[in-house]
């Protein structure tokens, strides 16, 4: 598995895509939705925050949850009800989806 982060492209509910930092192994994962990075666009804005699928372990009950890179991967749509976590021993817990959220902009105070 390769180590690290690489940039990938993130399509908003409105079509832009923005490049944001990801793992490395969870970019190659084709159910979270990550496209190819385009040279010289534009990154994710800072008061962005990505949509996230949340899930529970069913052996475990660790809870845990993912950035997901478009509306349209399965794992958004419901077509992929479980993912992946890595945790710190480097074993891996697949999590079923118990939630999403949407993307959203946080507004300044």
């Amino acid at each position: 598995m390769p180590r690290g982060f690489v940039y990938r492209g993130y399509t908003c509910d409105n079509g832009d895509v923005f490049q944001t930092l990801v793992d490395a192994d969870e970019a190659l994962i084709t159910d979270r939705g990550w496209v190819a990075p385009t040279v010289g666009a534009d990154l994710l804005p800072k008061q962005f925050v990505a949509r996230r699928v949340f899930g529970i372990s069913p052996t475990s009950g660790r809870r845990g949850k993912t950035r997901v890179g478009s509306t349209s991967c399965d794992l958004w749509t419901g077509v992929v009800t479980s993912f992946t976590v890595e945790l710190d021993t480097g074993a891996v817990d697949t999590l079923t989806v118990i939630g999403r959220r949407q993307e959203r902009r946080r507004l300044a105070h």
